[in-house]
């Protein structure tokens, strides 16, 4: 701890010391003055009042031997002895008076005795004269020129006298001036020191003060220091665990996945720089999605969990690595030194797979029943990855459980294709080319019906070629892009609607109905929608219908805009028979693998002839699909078919084509 007692302190004391040091030199330096001057003066003083009462005595002593030798001898002798003195004391004054520099009225006063002296001594010729002649009037006349000269001469002596007495009187009040103020000088000094003094005594008090009263503070904040330190060493102790704690909980994160807890994708990728994988299998739960849109995201965790534990049971007596890479993808990989080889491995999953789909998983009160779908490579390279999600997009895309990558297979043109028609739908999504081209449903049985028309999506490419959906459709499923285009189809119909004012009708899936945002678009569009009663939905995938809440809810709310239903592709399972009965529809579309032979089928004949029949009591009207010559059109016209819908009778156009060509 550092106190500094500022610079202002050090100067008051500093400067409180040299002005009593100031003080104490000028009172010695003007008393000693003093007493030099004062002895100086006493010295001149009495050389001037020796010289000036000498000079006195002997014009006294002259004037009195001239009267005692004129008085008792009655005559006067001519010696000058008196007169030289008297001239010598006036020339010493003269001297004095130019080394002492006098006043000019006491030189002029020594020049009056020269004169005067030289009229003494004629005074006195005279009265030798006189005294000579014995002539009594001229010697009374002599004797007062005498006295009066005399007189004279005693008071020019006493002038200077007076003079020297003055000028000493003078020199000792200047000397009493200089010495009162020195002693006002030093005493001011000596004031001012003591109060600097008493200034800086007093900062170093307060600073003792300040400086006891912070060191008290220093040693209490020194003993806190010390029990902080001891916190401290804890804190750490407990920062350094949790620390650790944290570094393997984010570990843990960074490398498992946080639903099933099993290795993720990215300890794959790192497992796969430092182990050598003879296989490995990519497995996909078939159609999850749909199961966690109807049944909601908590369900379908559960799911995935239930997934983990049987694959995790199956895998644990084996040398297999299984991972969860995301979503409802899991990977088995094989390492290279076991001793099961490819067919062994792909036996094995074959057989996973089987079990698998026989497992039941209970959610609530219902039970499901899943599929798998596995691609599988044994490249034994750093792209065994990539070849097996290729060979899964192979068993989805041909409906398969298991594909196997083959390098003679044509699987990394697949996987290019699908990037490049990824990059296409974004394009058009981008450019606003996502199309719709229409197909007519015609009425056989009644003419004065009018034209409907189906509204079928296509896909305009950066060249301008025109992509039919079979290419782009899965996909936009696989790379979430599906909803997009559905969303494009809605804007499509509706504005041919409106255009034209003809009856269109567009395909709505499973999916679309269980996305929250492609329903709350098509319920936007539908609000501001003014001819709802010339709107089809087209109800896709009915084998795959499983929660009928879903799909009821979604027929109940388009059907309070006025919207008409159609379900599509009846007929291709026994199951979509039961749907007639629990869903509101309006139109029944006969499912090609019925119409497109028909007319030589007699098997078809009588399941289309049941469906016409079910249908009329039911008060739904009939369509059939895929009417491609006009012995088929024959055949369901003679059945009571009331629509058709065909390449015979119109391919899929743009509106502007099919209604030109009406017109014409």
């Amino acid at each position: 701890m550092h106190i500094s007692l500022g610079g202002r302190t050090y100067t008051a004391l500093v400067l409180g010391l040299i002005l009593l040091l100031i003080s104490f030199i000028i009172s010695y330096k003007n008393i000693h003055t003093n007493n030099k001057l004062l002895t100086q003066l006493d010295r001149e003083q009495i050389k001037l009042n020796y010289y000036t009462n000498q000079l006195n005595y002997d014009v006294k002593n002259t004037q009195v031997a001239l009267l005692q030798e004129l008085l008792l001898h009655h005559t006067l002798s001519d010696k000058m002895q008196n007169f030289d003195k008297i001239q010598k004391d006036i020339h010493q004054l003269e001297k004095y008076a130019t080394k002492n520099n006098l006043s000019e009225e006491y030189v002029r006063i020594l020049h009056k005795l020269n004169n005067r002296l030289v009229a003494y001594k004629l005074v006195r010729n005279s009265l030798i004269e006189a005294v000579k002649s014995n002539e009594e009037i001229d010697i009374q006349d002599a004797i007062i020129g005498f006295n009066s000269i005399t007189l004279k001469f005693a008071q020019d002596t006493k002038r200077l006298v007076d003079l020297a007495n003055a000028a000493l009187y003078q020199r000792i009040f200047r000397v009493k001036e200089t010495n009162t103020t020195s002693s006002y000088l030093i005493i001011f000094s000596f004031i001012l020191s003591m109060l600097l003094l008493a200034a800086a005594f007093y900062k170093f008090y307060t600073l003792q003060k300040r400086l006891k009263s912070q060191l008290e503070r220093a040693q209490k904040a020194e003993s806190e220091l010390k029990a902080s330190e001891v916190k401290l060493l804890s804190y750490n102790q407990d920062l350094e665990r949790e620390v650790k704690e944290k570094s393997e909980e984010i570990l843990k994160k960074i490398y498992t996945h946080p639903i099933t807890k099993l290795p993720n994708r990215n300890r794959l990728l790192e497992d796969m720089q430092e182990y050598n994988f003879s296989c490995m299998a990519i497995l996909n739960i078939d159609k999850f999605q749909s199961f966690n849109d109807v049944y909601g995201e908590e369900s379908g965790n559960e799911a995935l969990k239930y997934t983990a534990a049987f694959l995790k049971t199956k895998v644990a007596e084996l040398p297999f690595m299984l991972y969860h890479i995301g979503g409802d993808e899991f990977t088995i990989v094989a390492l290279h030194n076991i001793s099961i080889n490819e067919a062994e491995f792909i036996s094995y999953i074959r057989e996973l797979l089987n079990e698998y789909a026989k497992e039941a998983f209970t959610h609530g009160s219902t039970q499901s029943y899943f599929k798998i779908s596995a691609g599988i490579a044994c490249t034994n390279d750093n792209r065994m990855l990539a070849y097996a999600d290729m060979a899964l997009k192979e068993a989805k895309t041909k409906n398969i459980a298991l594909s196997i990558f083959n390098k003679d297979k044509d699987l990394e043109q697949e996987h290019k294709d699908d990037m490049l028609y990824r990059k296409k739908i974004n394009y058009a999504l981008e450019h606003n080319t996502i199309l719709s081209h229409f197909q007519p449903i015609v009425p056989i049985q009644e003419s004065n019906k009018p034209f409907k028309y189906e509204s079928l999506v296509r896909l305009k490419d950066e060249d301008g070629n025109i992509i039919a959906p079979f290419k782009f459709l899965d996909v936009a499923k696989r790379h979430k892009l599906y909803d997009k285009i559905t969303e494009k189809v809605v804007d499509n119909t509706l504005q041919a609607i409106q255009t034209y004012n003809i009856p269109c009708s567009l395909n709505i899936s499973l999916a679309d109905m269980a996305n929250d945002e492609t329903m709350h678009y098509l319920e936007e569009q539908l609000e501001n929608f003014s001819q709802k009663e010339l709107l089809t939905i087209e109800l896709l995938e009915t084998e795959d219908f499983q929660n009928y809440d879903l799909v009821l809810k979604f027929c109940e709310k388009v059907k309070e805009y006025g919207v008409k239903i159609a379900l599509d592709d009846f007929g291709s399972g026994y199951s979509n028979f039961a749907h007639v009965l629990k869903l509101p529809i309006d139109f029944i579309k006969i499912d090609a693998s019925l119409i497109s032979n028909i007319n030589t089928d007699e098997h078809s004949k009588i399941m289309v002839q049941t469906i016409i029949d079910l249908a009329k009591r039911l008060g739904v009207e009939t369509i059939a699909e895929f009417v491609a010559s006009k012995e088929i059109l024959d055949t369901v016209k003679k059945l009571g078919v009331d629509y058709a819908q065909g390449y015979y009778l119109g391919k899929p156009l743009s509106i502007e084509e099919h209604i030109g060509s009406e017109v014409s």
